[in-house]
């Protein structure tokens, strides 16, 4: 490829950051799962309300846009490596981490959240982690689910037998990209059918694989065609125009179907909620990615000291970041301040110290070469 492409780097700072507030929020009534909640979510507020919203919408692309950024850098990776470099680099990024939060930082979080006024941690550790009972994934899925990515690339590079060449494929056009979108919330509503939200295996909720899945491979079609070259502000400007007009959607969707009274059943399901849910999130995702992605280009492309200590460190923020956030929320669970106050407080002093402390970790001799 050409000149770097600085302001993907930058991009995945700013997702970081994204899966700190979201986190943060469910902490504080959005809905979704967390480990630590420091909120009654017996009554709906509107702070629970809002902060759902913003989980909603984030949920709808931020994740799918790191599987599409993954995907985008596994071509190139491959083809400096080889198959056996880049499997033993994937093992160490990847798998390295992925233990040490299922064996030390996921229980230790845990622990502390739930179980520190009735056992020892030893006795945590025997009861739950030892025996595998708990397995302590958390946000590593994410982890977990790019080495699975990984492996089945190169299994696909053996099959294939090429060196990945360009096809010369173009971007895909307005009209293609509606049907992606139509095609993919039809099938998304499918599998939650029999995986509702939040269901899955080791962590992997596979109700939200079907656009995982998707943008990985576009991330891979888009780096051997040029696609992000492509990119032009006709097609952004009509796909931020569609997300606009969608986000709105699913709150009146809901509100219709009775979500005030306490019926939610947009998990999954052969029900009305679950099909809007599921048909919205790509039509949002699609415009909202492509806005980013033309946004950071234009504005964020020239790199500088502090916005490469950022990019230099973003991985290990998300591998770190329960520490800092579930600590905090401890820290203030018992200060009287509304719940909204309290997510403002930790997601932005959390931001900063997850920074912080992954700056001084990735110093730390040999740490580099896994973080």
């Amino acid at each position: 490829m050409g000149k770097r492409l600085y302001y993907l780097d930058y991009l995945r700072v700013i997702l970081t950051i994204l899966v700190i507030f979201h986190h943060t929020a469910i902490a504080y009534g959005a809905g979704g799962s967390w480990i630590y909640k420091d909120v009654d979510d017996s009554e709906l507020t509107i702070s629970m309300i809002l902060l759902t919203i913003f989980t909603a919408i984030n949920q709808s692309f931020f994740m799918g846009f790191f599987f599409f950024l993954s995907g985008y850098f596994t071509p190139g990776s491959y083809d400096r490596k080889g198959w056996k470099s880049f499997l033993k680099e994937r093992f160490l990024r990847l798998g390295i981490p992925l233990l040490i939060y299922i064996f030390f930082l996921g229980p230790i979080i845990t622990y502390a959240a739930h179980f520190k006024e009735t056992m020892s941690l030893w006795e945590y550790y025997q009861s739950s982690v030892v025996t595998l009972n708990t397995i302590h994934i958390g946000p590593l899925w994410f982890v977990e689910a790019l080495l699975y990515f990984n492996l089945l690339y190169v299994l696909y590079r053996f099959v294939k037998k090429s060196d990945g060449a360009a096809e010369g494929s173009k971007i895909p056009s307005f009209i293609k990209l509606i049907l992606v979108a139509i095609l993919l919330g039809a099938i998304a509503f499918l599998v939650r059918v029999f995986y509702p939200v939040g269901k899955g295996w080791l962590g992997l909720q596979f109700g939200y694989f079907p656009s995982y899945i998707l943008l990985f491979i576009a991330g891979m079609v888009a780096f051997r065609n040029h696609w992000l070259e492509q990119l032009n502000y006709k097609l952004v400007k009509k796909w931020s125009i569609i997300s606009l007009i969608t986000i709105p959607i699913l709150p009146i969707a809901l509100i219709a179907g009775g979500a005030l009274d306490g019926t939610l059943q947009f998990e999954g399901g052969m029900n009305l909620q679950a099909f809007v849910y599921a048909m919205w999130e790509p039509f949002v995702a699609i415009g909202i990615i492509l806005w980013l992605l033309k946004y950071f280009e234009k504005n964020w492309n020239e790199p500088s000291a502090f916005k490469n200590t950022l990019a230099n460190s973003a991985y290990t923020v998300y591998i770190i970041h329960p520490v800092i956030i579930v600590s905090l929320s401890l820290l203030i669970t018992r200060v009287t301040i509304y719940p909204t106050m309290k997510f403002f407080i930790v997601s932005i002093i959390g931001s900063i110290l997850c920074f912080v402390v992954a700056n001084v970790i990735i110093k730390i001799p040999y740490a580099k070469r896994i973080l």
